[in-house]
């Protein structure tokens, strides 16, 4: 039997991509703020050119970029742990890669919250951002983003001078690399917006969406600064656009709609902000953080039986029913949706003191709600006994229930 001889010079059966492909995806994924696929598209990259370390470093920033439209703990501390592991592992093969480093860091950074990593390595994490930023500007002495980076780590510390010196010396190196210059004007605005100087921040932040129009979390820190001035028309406009680019990349995200609430929540118009926290809820509606804010919407309105429903969602979790009967739907089993509490941590003590407030409120002797409100700050004492801030909200609550007997 004869072999037939295939030429080597025929074209494949399936058309092989190159990593430049998709690394040119990838680019036009972030500029479009689909942060996700940016993730994918250089994940692809790397698989066929892995010596290349920036498909790595920008798979990072992606990552830590990620987690500014994510709204629970645990969601950022599964995003930030896959960009430390990528970048950690990265290290190895790109040993004096300046972005590798500096992109740790912010990472080290960002993940340096004792919601996320826990007190005990708060101080641990920091000092790993430090260090890694410290060789990011050793490796690459003129790199903006580095210096933007290291910025940041500075304004965590509340050195604003040194931070001031950074930002300048990243504006001043960024000239040479447009590419490099929206890191450079997102901490700027993080920076000016620390000072209270809120339209100068809202002007570095634009100046960084030329770059990445389509960059929705930065559209929302705009907004907030708009908010912060008091232009709630302007703020409620950055919101929406938001909401609108999610929604045309097919992004199911609910902080567009988490904001708007808030800010209608702001002006008292509590109906308003109660529908826009409902959409939210809409788009997720597996997230306990998405229910505290409803049940703090209701709250505020002093709708004190719709809070309950809602808050007890959020800080000890649901049935079925329970969900549904706050998502105001038709079946609870279609889809079945239980929701797990949020643990009581800085993020979700709001909802917390807000469910004590809302049970004491409505106890009667039918209902017996201080039961569960005496028990809810109990368990709010057992974290927050020396946060007098916390502590007298909850205390307001305890006297309420006191009057019926339960202490």
């Amino acid at each position: 039997m004869t072999k037939k001889i295939v030429s080597p010079w025929l074209p494949t059966l399936v058309p092989t991509r190159e990593a430049a492909s998709y690394a040119l995806e990838a680019e036009a994924q972030f500029s479009s703020g689909n942060l996700q696929k940016t993730v994918d598209a250089y994940s692809e990259a790397a698989k066929i050119d892995p010596e290349k370390a920036e498909y790595i470093w920008k798979q990072g920033r992606a990552l830590a970029y990620m987690t500014g439209s994510q709204t629970t703990d645990a969601e950022k501390i599964e995003t930030l742990t896959k960009a430390i592991d990528l970048l950690e592992s990265s290290k190895s093969v790109f040993t004096e890669d300046s972005n590798i480093y500096a992109v740790l860091a912010l990472v080290y950074l960002w993940y340096a919250d004792e919601d996320l990593c826990g007190p005990d390595m708060v101080e641990t994490y920091l000092a790993t951002a430090e260090d890694n930023i410290r060789r990011a500007v050793d490796y690459g002495p003129r790199n903006a983003m580095a210096y933007a980076f290291y910025a940041e780590i500075l304004l965590d510390q509340a050195n604003y001078e040194r931070a001031e010196q950074m930002i300048g010396q990243a504006l001043e190196y960024g000239k040479q690399a447009e590419a490099e210059m929206f890191d450079v004007y997102r901490v700027q605005g993080i920076l000016l917006e620390s000072y209270g100087q809120y339209r100068s921040a809202i002007d570095a932040y634009n100046r960084a969406l030329e770059l990445s129009p389509n960059m929705t979390f930065l559209q929302i820190r705009v907004g907030v600064n708009w908010r912060q001035i008091k232009d709630y028309d302007k703020a409620l406009e950055m919101f929406a656009k938001a909401a609108r680019i999610n929604d045309q990349l097919g992004i199911l995200d609910p902080l567009p709609y988490l904001a708007i609430g808030n800010t209608y929540s702001q002006t008292g118009d509590f109906y308003a902000a109660g529908l826009n926290i409902k959409k939210a809820l809409q788009i997720n509606p597996y997230n306990a953080d998405v229910y505290g804010r409803l049940g703090v919407n209701y709250y505020k309105a002093r709708n004190y039986e719709a809070a309950i429903e809602a808050l007890k969602c959020a800080t000890y979790g649901c049935g079925a029913l329970e969900s549904c009967t706050v998502r105001e739907c038709d079946d609870p089993g279609n889809p079945l949706i239980e929701i797990k509490g949020l643990p009581l941590s800085g993020s979700s003590v709001t909802y917390y003191f807000s469910y004590v407030g809302a049970l004491a409120y409505m106890h009667t002797k039918v209902n017996r709600y201080c039961e569960d409100a005496v028990k809810t700050a109990k368990d709010i004492e057992m974290v927050y006994a020396d946060d007098e801030t916390v502590m007298s909200i909850v205390r307001d609550g305890q006297a309420i229930c006191a009057s019926y007997g339960y202490r």
